[in-house]
């Protein structure tokens, strides 16, 4: 045993003094090593061509609005290290892409010092950047210096032809800075529960009957104001200044509203959006004129927040922090909801610039609609000194941006110590062939299972269990139009349309599929986009992602629905089960309280693929029957049949339509 422990110990220190020669090496640059700080683009491709004796081909194509700029990227070496030269390919003009300026950086974040700057020439050659410094932290910034006007008439900034950056340099520090080891437990919420749908206060009662959840979408202009000292009327909505006149009709008393979604046992998410001045400021950032970095910049949505989850939180408030109109006693603790958003899609990258947040101003407009900026700003502000058992979800951003979060956390961690200002992590994705919402040039939308759905999503949650754990996750907008015209339409997806098969049944079965892939990644909760079509609506995409028409004529995606939340009801994701045949796909579930399980499949295609009699085997199980149950157009609870079990086997027609196997009996 001594002789293997002094093997080990010369082993590390050859191992050490070998990696301490001062001879430069390349430095290997990997993703989790950097932070992309407007959380834009594929920073990576700066990365993945380490040959000198090459031309690159790739760049960080970094989207041209100017909230995005100066556009740069932290890395993270782990320990200290002497760096000698910084060689890039400085490559040649393309459109939208010339000029520019890269700045070098060296301390630490939010403490950058020995700037070093290169301006391109666009000469298509490697270059040499002199630069001797010893450093843990390297800033790279893009700096841009040559500007476009977009189609939609907005200025922008011509990207920088940087095809590829290598670091040379070596290490002079031993330690390797062990990252902070912590544990996610599963918060295990039921999917009858897990199961949701963005809505508003006036969708019809019927259609929250296919949902446990529902986002509502709710502008604060409604009874937002717009300083510190008018009082709030919660009893009037406030409809004028509308942007989206056809999302709104009468509306109802939101007390009445929010009372009917707990006595119909649907959990009720407001989400806060748009400009309380709507009409003049649209979705622009909020700031009042403030610096939009500064979390006391947002001090008047702080206080709205407050005031939001005093009312309809559960913890009562004392009367005198309670600025309303209404007469004592003042409503407090009413109970009504327990989670409370923020704001929508914070990170869009198309629109007006000034709506749009870098991932450190949304950190600090949390942090203010938190706690306050940790109490900061006083009594009166942030939903955690309404109802500290309220949960904070942020805003929801447009994609699955696992860079746009890790720069949201860097400035927390430095401005919060440590303090992520949310309760959960909230997030948008639509299943189309660019990969994007508002994609330039020609889309469709695809399966869940053709967009690798899964992947993408167990990416994000392995992110979030490793370093925001104990944290929710959702993603609270996905769907698919029945409008064929659109980019995000079920139909040309699908190798059967128009004549094998109609758009309708498409989008009923990709949800389905949607709502299992997103629970077997090991998410908290999803939310389709959206309840109901939307009438007059003048952009085209999203505008029929609806369960229901225009006419509220109820599509087979509803059904399928509400059949699949009903036959689960109680249970969580258990496993991916082994069909031994790659056309058929199986998920398990189980009712953790009473052992009882359900087996989902269907065949993961978009081309009419179909697998009659499937044998499935079911796994230890004592019962002789089980009930299938098969998804049907104007079926609520679908078409339910007892089925006997011979030898542990149930044969199954399986389709493109998920069908549902009960039993009552807890498999191993």
């Amino acid at each position: 045993m001594k002789a293997s422990i002094l093997t080990l110990c010369l082993s590390i220190a050859i191992a050490f003094s070998s990696c301490q020669s001062n001879k430069p090496e390349k430095l290997l640059i990997t993703g989790d090593m950097i932070i992309n700080e407007t959380g834009s683009g594929s920073h990576m491709a700066w990365f993945d061509e380490q040959n000198l004796d090459t031309v690159p081909v790739t760049h960080w194509d970094t989207y041209g609005v100017q909230t995005f700029w100066p556009a740069g990227i932290i890395i993270d070496l782990g320990r200290n290290f002497k760096i000698t030269g910084i060689w890039l390919f400085d490559g040649e003009k393309e459109q939208n892409v010339e000029g520019g300026i890269l700045n070098l950086s060296s301390g630490k974040p939010f403490e950058w010092s020995n700037t070093h700057s290169y301006e391109l020439q666009n000469s298509n050659q490697w270059t040499k950047i002199e630069w001797l410094t010893e450093i843990r932290y390297l800033r790279l910034q893009k700096e841009a210096t040559e500007q476009y006007t977009a189609y939609n008439g907005y200025t922008e900034n011509c990207d920088l032809a940087i095809k590829e950056i290598i670091i040379m340099g070596y290490p002079v520090q031993k330690e390797v800075f062990a990252e902070e080891k912590n544990t996610h437990r599963p918060f295990n919420i039921t999917m009858d529960q897990f199961i949701g749908m963005n809505s508003y206060i006036t969708t019809p009662d019927r259609v929250h009957e296919a949902v446990g959840n529902v986002r509502e979408y709710r502008p604060w202009r409604w009874n937002g104001v717009t300083d510190l000292s008018t009082s709030i009327n919660w009893n009037e909505l406030n409809n004028h200044g509308a942007q989206n006149e056809y999302a709104e009709r009468q509306l109802p008393n939101s007390d009445l509203y929010y009372q009917k979604m707990k006595n119909m046992g649907i959990e009720c998410i407001p989400c806060i959006h748009r400009h309380v001045n709507e009409a003049n400021e649209h979705e622009n950032i909020p700031h009042f004129g403030g610096h939009p970095v500064d979390p006391f910049s947002y001090r008047i949505i702080s206080d709205y927040s407050f005031q939001f989850v005093a009312r309809y939180g559960s913890t009562k408030v004392e009367e005198r922090l309670l600025r309303t109109t209404e007469e004592s006693p003042k409503k407090s603790g009413m109970g009504l909801i327990r989670y409370f958003e923020n704001w929508n899609e914070p990170n869009r990258h198309w629109g007006n610039p000034a709506g749009h947040f870098t991932p450190y101003q949304f950190a600090a407009f949390c942090s203010a609609s938190y706690d306050g900026h940790l109490g900061q700003m006083g009594e009166g502000f942030g939903v955690k000194n309404a109802d500290p058992e309220i949960k904070f979800v942020h805003g929801g951003l447009a994609f699955l941006s696992i860079d746009y979060l890790k720069a949201m956390k860097l400035w927390s961690d430095h401005y919060r110590k440590g303090s992520f200002p949310a309760d959960v992590i909230n997030v948008h994705h639509y299943c189309n062939t660019r990969n994007t919402q508002h994609p330039d040039g020609y889309a469709h939308g695809i399966s869940p299972e053709e967009d690798m759905l899964k992947e993408k999503l167990t990416k994000l949650v392995e992110w979030r269990n490793k370093y925001l754990p104990g944290k929710e996750l959702w993603l609270s907008e996905f769907g698919w139009d029945t409008d064929e015209k659109t980019y995000q339409s079920a139909a040309l997806g699908h190798a059967l349309y128009p004549h094998g098969i109609s758009k309708e049944e498409i989008q009923g079965q990709w949800l389905t599929r949607a709502f299992l892939i997103g629970a077997a990644a090991r998410l908290d909760r999803m939310q389709m986009f959206l309840a109901n079509d939307l009438k007059n609506y003048p952009h085209g995409v999203y505008g029929s992602c609806g369960f229901i028409t225009v006419d509220e004529e109820y599509k087979p995606s509803w059904y399928y629905v509400k059949t699949l939340k009903d036959a689960l009801a109680g249970m969580v994701f258990h496993d991916v089960y082994p069909s031994q045949n790659e056309k058929v796909w199986i998920y398990r579930f189980i009712n953790l309280e009473n052992g009882n399980g359900a087996y989902v499949l269907w065949c993961p295609t978009a081309d009419g693929t179909s697998v009659k009699n499937y044998e499935l085997n079911i796994e230890n199980c004592a019962f002789k029957d089980a009930w299938l149950i098969e998804m049907k157009h104007k079926h609520e609870a679908g078409i339910k049949t007892k089925r006997s079990i011979q030898n542990q086997k149930l044969n199954i027609d399986v389709s493109e339509r998920p069908v549902i196997v009960l039993l009552e009996k807890k498999y191993s």
